[in-house]
């Protein structure tokens, strides 16, 4: 099971991509399941930040806490 700690918003954000990748989920599909926008997805693994992440990410790296992310990997079949 991979883990990555997380120091920025695109660290957050490459995981987010890679993970609906290996699970052969499209943007809109999950934009769909979760209500939002396939717009806003894709600025989310873009990893342009937005004002809550820039400042939760600032309250991390301010107070020395390490977000470290897990997850598993499918590896969905062709």
């Amino acid at each position: 099971m991979p883990k990555l700690n997380a120091r920025k918003f695109a660290d957050v954000a490459a995981v987010i991509k890679t993970v609906r990748e290996d699970k052969c989920i499209t943007q809109s599909d999950l934009a769909s399941r979760l209500a939002f926008s396939r717009d806003y997805l894709v600025d989310l693994e873009a990893g342009k930040p937005n004002i809550f992440a820039t400042r939760l990410f600032g309250v991390l790296h301010e107070l020395g806490i390490v977000m470290t992310l897990e997850f598993e990997e499918s590896h969905a079949e062709s």
